[in-house]
Formats: structure tokens, sequence, C-alpha cells
């Protein structure tokens, strides 16, 4: 934290805060601008961009706070993109800790990160299995092409029986039908993955056989 905060780490990141600076002293001859939670989020993004992820984290965690702002969706997903890069999937559990305590509901792309984190440390099967409890937990399910991403990693490592897994997670979702307190955006996710073609079991047949893997029809129920 002490090296990412010193002038020396990133001019671009330092050029940042003291714009910020300027704009809570009125510097440039305007109303002084007191910083919103939208600038502290900004200024999180410039920090995991150009490599702070500590002083990120201490801006969520104390900064935030201590200026009467609490974390927000944007402000996890942020930090859990840059750790998803860094293949730190302990510290995104305790994030994702962090933010179900607050009461925050995972966003689509809060999975794809923490699918991210697990594909970067090789842990495939752990990729598989978040998805899951995600839904299963949260009714969240990150993007199409995360599932996409699952499945290739999982066939370039020869590891087909984790592939075959999530395959038949996908079937679950395809069998998945709504009830009448099913929020209307999630039903409208769910919608979109299941009818997506990039999802049929045609397209999964096909991208079995790019990796020289074959899906047949016992691997469907």
């Amino acid at each position: 934290l002490q090296q990412e905060s010193e002038k020396s780490w990133s001019p671009g990141l330092t050029a940042a805060f003291a714009f910020a600076d300027s704009l809570t002293h009125g510097a440039c001859g305007h109303q002084a601008i007191e910083l919103n939670k939208k600038s502290w989020n900004i200024l999180i993004a410039a920090c995991c961009n150009r490599g702070a992820i500590w002083r990120a984290m201490q801006i969520a965690e104390e900064t935030m706070p201590n200026n009467g702002f609490e974390p927000d969706i944007y402000t996890y997903n942020t930090i859990l993109g840059a750790l998803s890069r860094l293949g730190d999937v302990p510290t995104m559990r305790e994030y994702m800790v962090k933010l179900t305590n607050a009461g925050i509901k995972p966003h689509q792309f809060t999975v794809d990160f923490l699918v991210s984190g697990h594909l970067n440390s090789g842990d495939i099967g752990g990729a598989v299995s978040i998805v899951q409890d995600m839904f299963n937990q949260y009714s969240a399910l990150p993007p199409y092409t995360t599932h996409l991403k699952i499945i290739e990693f999982a066939l370039a490592n020869n590891l087909v029986y984790e592939a075959k897994r999530h395959v038949y997670f996908i079937q679950q979702l395809w069998k998945w039908k709504p009830n009448d307190s099913v929020d209307p955006n999630f039903r409208k996710v769910m919608y979109l993955t299941t009818r997506n073609p990039n999802l049929t079991k045609k397209a999964l047949m096909k991208l079995f056989r790019y990796f020289g893997e074959e899906l047949t029809d016992d691997d469907f129920f």
C-alpha cells in the first residue's frame, strides 16, 4: 500500500488523485466540489487499471466509509475484476462475503469475474462450481460467453469431465421454469441465456468436436 501510494508508482494515477484533490479545494477558481460515490468509484477503477489494488481496497474499506459512502456493486465488481486478473481467489472470496453481508445482490459480471479468477488460478472445477452456486444461491448468471469460456478452458486442458459437468448445468437451465415471484430482470437473463444460439445442443457438440471430443445423445437428458 505504501509503495502504491507513492507518486513514482504511476504518473497517471498520481495525476488522477491530484486532480480529484484540486476539485475539492476549488483550485481552478470554481466552487469546491465534494467527491461523491461515483467519484470514488472512478478513482478505484483508476487504481485497479494501474495495478494499485491495495490502494483501491483501502479506498473501498476506509476512505469511502469515512466520507459517508458505502461501497456499491460497481465498487465490488471493479475490485473483483482486478483480483480476477491476478487469480487471487482467496481475496475474491473475502470480497464476496463483504458484498453479500452488505445486502448487495451479485451482478452477472460479478459471476464472470469470479469465474475468471478461478480459471486464471488454474481451478477449472472451481469455475464450474461457482456458476452453479451463484445460480442456486443468488439467482445470478454470467454472460453467455462465460459458459463458453469455461468449456473451452476445460477441453483445452483435457478436463472433459468438467466440460461435460458444465454442459449438464446448461441443460438444467433449459429445463428451468419461472414462477410469479421471479424477478423480471432475471427472467430476461434466463431467456437470453437459454435461447442463445451459441449454447444450443448443436453448438455445444460442434465446440466439443473442435477440441477432438464428442458429445453424444447420452450426454443430454
